[in-house]
């Protein structure tokens, strides 16, 4: 009888591998985790994901090998198969045009990269652009730029559907946002609008 299980490196990664076994489950160490800074934070550009992720590539690395990359103050958090972490450590030196330094971490501490803010939204429904604009404080109009420019994805997968309903326990990520947790309707006005309760990752 094949089970599985799948892992990113946290419980709200986006990015994950599958592993099958039969009996026991397996210890899961596939994965490692690779802090990288600038060298001189004064002199440093503003780095974003795109920076991050293209200078990988640019090391030959296709992108099924890397996990997510969580920005914190200009600090790339990267989780990456352990067969592509001596590359990454050995190979990267700059990105963009920033001088980096580059350490091995313990997968554990990233428990600790992930703020959460819990964030309480008044929403008309539970429409995706409703959703996303009460998250964010944008308008609705500029919620649908980023849906229909293929910027918005539930549960990792790109969303282009302005209307979808948002389930319990979904994750909501918006190329240039970030990324949210929708947890649940939590109560009704007399109105009839919902008050929802939501995680922002920051």
């Amino acid at each position: 009888n094949v089970k599985s299980i799948m892992f990113g490196g946290y419980s709200e990664a986006e990015r994950k591998v599958v592993c099958f076994y039969c009996d026991e489950k397996p210890e899961f160490d596939m994965l490692e985790y690779i802090k990288v800074a600038p060298a001189n934070k004064k002199f440093a550009d503003e780095l974003t994901h795109r920076d991050f992720l293209g200078a990988l590539m640019n090391l030959g690395i296709e992108r099924h090998m890397i996990g997510d990359i969580c920005i914190v103050d200009n600090v790339a958090h990267i989780i990456t198969l352990k067969s592509m972490a001596d590359t990454i450590i050995n190979e990267l030196g700059t990105v963009k045009h920033t001088k980096v330094v580059l350490n091995k971490e313990s997968i554990e501490n990233l428990k600790t990269v992930n703020r959460v803010e819990y964030k309480k939204i008044n929403i008309p429904s539970e429409r995706l652009d409703s959703v996303i604009g009460s998250i964010y404080n944008i308008s609705r109009s500029k919620v649908n730029m980023y849906i229909d420019a293929g910027k918005v994805f539930i549960n990792s997968r790109q969303c282009l559907s302005h209307s979808m309903k948002v389930k319990d326990g979904d994750i909501i990520t918006v190329r240039g946002l970030g990324r949210a947790k929708f947890l649940g309707i939590s109560s009704t006005s007399r109105k009839g609008r919902l008050f929802a309760e939501t995680e922002v990752f920051r």
